[in-house]
């Protein structure tokens, strides 16, 4: 794979964006970055303490959020 010519791209918070940043007339607001909602929801189930904490609004998988 080659490597990206515009190292801010390495700063792009998803894949999603980094598209974006490369391909004129993508807008990353179309599109859902289903690798963060993963991310996401292994990190509420490993520290629900924590994520009740710092988002009490969030859905919870135990259904206890």
């Amino acid at each position: 794979m080659a490597k990206p010519t515009d190292e801010q791209v390495n700063l792009l918070p998803n894949d999603i964006d980094a598209y974006a940043h490369s391909v004129e007339g993508i807008d990353p607001a179309r599109y859902f970055d289903s690798q963060a909602q993963d991310v996401w929801l292994a990190a509420l189930r490993r520290w629900p303490l924590l994520a009740s904490v710092l988002h009490p609004e969030a859905d919870h998988p135990d259904g206890h959020g």
